[in-house]
């Protein structure tokens, strides 16, 4: 008789390693990233959450949800999805010059700020992104892989959104993002940069509220439930209040 089959956990012991990994060392910068999207947002700022490929569900992550920002503006370009045709995104955030073109139809103004996820970090759209937004001088957050981008920076001999970030927070996920190896099987599985991602994510922008609050003294704006008492009604205050500056709206 076969043996049963056991179910696995080491994707599970790996994943807590990387967030220990994370809280342990990112801990400082997550800290700044937080203050400055608080001041952003005192100052009526948005923030812009822009990735290519997978990258881009952090945009999705932080948008319209329940106990999220109303100020979020995810910069969801549907060429660069894989929904649309996986090879084709994959092409065309290597492209030169297509980054430009989307920052300029964003329209980011001076109290704004960008977060910019690439776990490689040298596509050249989320780097020329990257750019294009240190030379508007606005403030800019980097999250990626700091390990898989100092490999291929060395290896393609190109620039990495860590180049441009303000700061740049690691993921702490390992070169070409898998983790797992199984005997017989060459190719690693199990990635964890979305888990990681968002994380981040979302433990600095729980900061932001709490220090909206305790610091500025302001209510953060934040959606509910609609399933919730008068969630409809509160989201939709927050939907009329930010609807015309938040375009994905």
């Amino acid at each position: 008789m076969d043996s049963p089959f056991i179910f696995d956990l080491s994707y599970y012991e790996e994943v807590n390693d990387q967030l220990k990994e994370i809280v342990n060392t990112e801990k400082e910068k997550m800290s700044k990233a937080s203050l400055q999207i608080v001041q952003s947002i005192a100052n009526q700022g948005l923030v812009h959450i822009f990735g290519t490929g997978h990258s881009h569900m952090f945009g999705e992550e932080a948008f319209y949800r329940a106990g999220g920002l109303a100020c979020i503006n995810p910069i969801l370009e549907p060429s660069l999805m894989l929904h649309t045709g996986a090879m084709k995104s994959s092409a065309l955030e290597d492209l030169e010059g297509f980054a430009e073109k989307i920052f300029n139809h964003v329209q980011p103004e001076k109290s704004d700020i960008f977060v910019i996820f690439s776990n490689s970090g040298v596509n050249y759209v989320p780097v020329e992104m990257a750019k294009k937004v240190k030379d508007s001088q606005l403030p800019l957050i980097g999250i990626g892989s700091r390990k898989y981008s100092e490999y291929l920076k060395n290896t393609k001999n190109r620039q990495s959104l860590s180049d441009f970030s303000d700061i740049f927070i690691d993921n702490h996920t390992e070169i070409g993002d898998a983790v797992l190896s199984i005997p017989g099987l060459e190719q690693k599985i199990a990635p964890t940069s979305t888990v990681c991602g968002a994380f981040i994510l979302n433990l600095i922008l729980a900061n932001v509220s709490m220090w909206l609050i305790q610091q500025k003294k302001l209510t953060p704006p934040i959606f509910i439930s609609g399933n919730l008492p008068d969630g409809k009604k509160k989201n939709t205050d927050l939907y009329n209040r930010y609807r015309k500056k938040v375009r994905t709206l």
